[in-house]
């Protein structure tokens, strides 16, 4: 798995997927293969004086030539004896690099693999269905489609009762499900907020459905620096966009109807066009069946506040 969210060109993207290989290859018995096979960098020998250990890693000063690089170490792993699957995260982020032909060039080198699967995710599904999806662009019909649901409601409540009393510790399970549903049981923050819940818990004592609201002020405090940070980057037209959005139901709204533009002095449908391309772009905003929303609730619920 190589989570390339930090990526913004092709030789950052080198760099995590040689480094993530490097680590990796050792441990399958296969790095001196791996090592043989490529020649573009000389990877780092760091040693882990807690461990003893040496471990090699491949950073950015290490890959002059990313393309030349990702196309050895991928001929190294179609070499192997046995099939290798490779797992990219946040992949939508290639679409950003700085490179114009980067989609280009690495559909034509994944597709030279004969020994390797590819598995592609990502947490903007538009993006990720613009790649895929969209018959001018490189990776278009090639990768089958996915969707991964939500851990069942019954599942996530055991396991968060469990964790709980693995530590002398115990939660009302009401207030499991009301951190479930109030996030539609997206599982990033379904562990916000227990994280938040165990925090806030005592050894032998139990939190009960009705300390949610303490859980979730904790959480909004936590998050409130760095969202006064990028809000203040914002355009005006973007800010008061923003705030509107936030102000309506978690279905969304239509942001060019009159109903909508008048409610909150917007101004021309035009405009506010404008400053929602921007904001989706940078995925504060997304879709939501022809409806515009804040992409993520607790920023939305921190800006009613503001």
């Amino acid at each position: 798995m190589v989570d390339i969210y930090s990526a913004g060109s092709m030789k950052e993207f080198a760099a995590l997927f040689a480094k993530e290989v490097f680590s990796r290859s050792k441990m399958l018995g296969v790095g001196d293969k791996i090592m043989r096979g490529i020649h573009s960098i000389t990877p780092k020998i760091e040693y882990n004086e807690l461990t003893s250990t040496f471990s090699l890693s491949a950073g950015m000063t290490y890959v002059q030539h990313p393309e030349k690089t990702l196309e050895e170490i991928l001929t190294a792993l179609d070499s192997l004896s046995k099939p290798c699957v490779v797992a990219i995260d946040e992949f939508q982020k290639v679409g950003e690099f700085t490179e114009d032909n980067a989609e280009a060039f690495l559909r034509s080198t994944f597709m030279n693999c004969s020994n390797v699967t590819f598995v592609f995710t990502g947490s903007i599904s538009h993006s990720l269905n613009n790649m895929f999806k969209s018959p001018d662009k490189p990776f278009y019909n090639s990768a089958v489609m996915m969707t991964l649901g939500v851990i069942a409601k019954e599942a996530y409540r055991e396991f968060a009762i469990r964790m709980f009393r693995m530590f002398d510790k115990d939660v009302d399970p009401a207030l499991v499900d009301r951190c479930y549903e109030y996030f539609g049981g997206v599982t990033w923050y379904n562990q916000l907020l227990m994280n938040e819940a165990f925090a806030q818990t005592d050894r032998g004592g139990k939190i009960m459905a009705s300390d949610f609201g303490s859980i979730y002020d904790a959480i909004i405090a936590q998050q409130s620096f760095s969202y006064q940070d990028f809000f203040s980057r914002f355009s005006f037209k973007q800010k008061a966009l923003l705030v509107a959005l936030s102000r309506e139901d978690r279905e969304g709204a239509s942001i060019t109807s009159q109903e909508f533009l008048s409610k909150y002095g917007l101004g021309a449908a035009s405009s506010v066009q404008t400053a929602c391309s921007a904001l989706r772009k940078n995925n504060f905003v997304t879709d939501n069946s022809g409806k515009k929303v804040i992409s993520d609730p607790i920023f939305r619920d921190w800006l009613r506040q503001v």
